[in-house]
């Protein structure tokens, strides 16, 4: 089998994907000039990728600046509904987040990150933005829980273990004890690691060659105690029971 590490690569999609990336995690429409300053670019190449991107759809612009176009919407939809994972969980997920009355969801190992494939809010919560590092929610360490240690090590040397909150695990060492506790007793929990006063618990699992993890996230003067480590946690197994079942 090709190393894929040695694989000749082309440097220009890879600009593009960055411009993308920045622009995505952007809450507003964009200037050439704060983009090419953020990336490390030249004000020339970001302009040709902005509109080489709008020639082909991609980008939209807004007065002086630039911001993605729906496009991108419609591929998301379009793969997200092709997804097995979605099809047999989404319906369970919604359960979910009704019967425990807070955010539920399906989050899905990507590369060194992870996506968040589903999620379902009850009618007092609201959406949570789950963050693509696997460190620091509770269906991220749950599914770095799911790898071997060299896999997750592997993941941790990619993404780094950033902090977000002052609870946020950033040390390799305390990690691999924590995911150490977490494949003992198959259930993951955080505890204000991504968001102040936010609580989560996951349960992962594995098909085929994808590893997911469901989970329910909320605030924590309603999620701790017995409610995070016992209950929530037995509806999250059944919920990846029947999610297994349905595959």
């Amino acid at each position: 089998m090709t190393d894929r590490s040695q694989v000749p690569t082309l440097s220009a999609p890879k600009k593009t994907f960055a411009l993308i990336e920045e622009m995505a995690n952007r809450d507003a429409p964009v200037r050439v000039s704060d983009l090419a300053e953020e990336l490390g670019f030249t004000r020339s190449t970001t302009y040709k990728h902005l509109a080489t991107l709008r020639e082909l759809g991609y980008v939209r612009k807004v007065g002086v600046k630039y911001a993605l176009s729906y496009r991108f919407v419609l591929f998301g939809t379009r793969i997200r509904g092709r997804s097995p994972l979605y099809r047999a969980a989404n319906e369970l997920i919604d359960q979910l987040a009704e019967t425990t009355n807070e955010t539920a969801g399906l989050f899905v190992k990507q590369g060194s990150y992870g996506v968040n494939l589903y999620q379902s809010t009850s009618d007092s919560s609201e959406t949570v933005e789950m963050d693509k590092h696997l460190h620091c929610t509770a269906p991220g360490k749950a599914i770095l829980a799911q790898l071997s240690d060299e896999d997750a090590d592997g993941v941790v040397d990619t993404a780094g273990l950033p902090a977000r909150t002052d609870n946020t695990i950033t040390d390799h060492e305390v990690l691999a004890d924590e995911l150490a506790s977490i494949r003992e007793r198959g259930i993951a929990i955080e505890r204000g690691e991504q968001r102040p006063n936010q609580n989560g618990v996951a349960v992962a699992f594995e098909h085929e060659d994808e590893v997911a993890a469901v989970y329910v996230v909320g605030h924590a003067d309603r999620l701790s105690s017995k409610r995070l480590e016992e209950n929530i946690p037995g509806m999250l197994l059944g919920t990846v029971r029947q999610t297994k079942e349905s595959l």
